[in-house]
């Protein structure tokens, strides 16, 4: 933990020393910023100000089902709000439960104005993010966004969620960041039941 909280300040360091990326980041996060394992990085490495969920808001990620079925798609949405903040960010991920390298089944841009997807320089994780329009600057929200996810064929999924409320003053101070999980399992194929003529025909077969 100790670690993490060095890397978390020297982020934070680096972060003021560099104030130009403030913009960049505007146009989208970089990977592996949604507190996902194994290192749990979240957007408080540049914007500082606050604790971790410290805020009056609240971050949603909304359609997850509890049981999925492999290859189904299910449009997801996630929702951030906070009173008085006025320009809006997030990052998304869902990994394998059994291997936090490997990707949970894929997410599918839906909204291409206010969403964007990149993939993880080794080709294992998928992280989906706003783009400058999905700032929604100025606003007071809740700011909305919406994607579509195609279930895996695996026992269990997280979804990691990090959202960035921020004041919109283009520094990294003054902003709140929440952070939220979501997990889903694999259902049990649902059996096929017999017409009634075929439970007959079964019946009198077993009889013959």
């Amino acid at each position: 933990m100790k670690h993490g909280n060095s890397f978390l300040r020297l982020g934070g360091l680096l972060c003021a020393l560099a104030p130009s990326a403030v913009l960049a980041y505007s146009g989208g996060p970089p990977d592996r910023f949604a507190n996902n394992p194994p290192n749990y990085n979240n957007c408080t490495a540049c914007h500082f100000s606050y604790e971790l969920n410290s805020g009056d808001g609240d971050l949603e990620l909304q359609g997850v089902p509890a049981e999925y079925v492999p290859g189904q798609t299910y449009p997801l949405t996630v929702i951030l709000s906070d009173p008085d903040q006025q320009r809006w960010g997030f990052e998304v991920t869902v990994l394998d439960d059994a291997d936090p390298f490997a990707q949970g089944g894929s997410m599918v841009v839906t909204d291409p104005l206010h969403t964007q997807i990149s993939e993880d320089v080794d080709g294992t994780e998928d992280y989906l993010k706003h783009t400058s329009e999905g700032t929604y600057w100025p606003s007071d929200g809740p700011a909305e966004w919406t994607f579509d996810w195609v279930a895996p064929d695996l026992p269990s999924v997280t979804f990691y969620v990090v959202g960035n409320a921020a004041d919109g003053d283009e520094s990294f101070v003054g902003d709140y960041i929440y952070a939220r999980t979501v997990s889903a399992v694999r259902g049990e194929p649902t059996p096929v039941m017999m017409s009634t003529w075929g439970r007959v025909k079964s019946l009198y077969s077993q009889n013959r």
